[in-house]
C-alpha cells in the first residue's frame, strides 16, 4: 500500500465534508417530514371531530320496547362514538315511527 498523495488527501477531505453537508440535509428532511406527518394528523383529528359536530347518533330502542332516540352526536346523554348519521339520514330517521328525538340536544332544531 501506498501513502495517499496531497492530492487524493485533498479529494477525500471534500468527500467528506459533501458527506457531512448531505447527512445534515437529510436529517432536516426527516425532521420536516416528521412535522408534516404530525400537522396531517392534528388536521384529521380536526376534521374528525368538525364531522361529529354537524352528525347525528340513532340510540336504539331498549329492550323494554321504547322508542329509539335521535341524538346530536355531541349529546352527552348517548355517549357511544359510532353509528354517525349525516342531515339526511337524520331527517328520514325523524320521519320514522318509534323514533323520538332527545329532548336534551333537540336534534330536530
Amino acid at each position: 500500500m501506498h501513502d495517499p498523495t496531497p492530492s487524493e488527501l485533498s479529494r477525500l477531505a471534500k468527500l467528506r465534508v459533501v458527506e457531512e453537508y448531505q447527512a445534515h440535509q437529510l436529517e432536516r428532511t426527516r425532521a420536516v417530514i416528521r412535522q408534516l406527518e404530525a400537522e396531517q394528523e392534528r388536521q384529521r383529528g380536526r376534521d374528525k371531530k368538525r364531522r361529529i359536530e354537524v352528525s347525528w347518533k340513532l340510540q336504539l330502542s331498549p329492550a323494554d320496547g321504547g322508542a329509539a332516540l335521535l341524538h346530536r352526536a355531541n349529546c352527552g346523554l348517548y355517549t357511544k362514538q359510532i353509528g354517525y348519521l349525516n342531515a339526511m339520514e337524520a331527517q328520514i330517521a325523524m320521519a320514522e315511527e318509534g323514533i323520538e328525538c332527545c329532548q336534551v340536544c333537540r336534534p330536530q332544531d
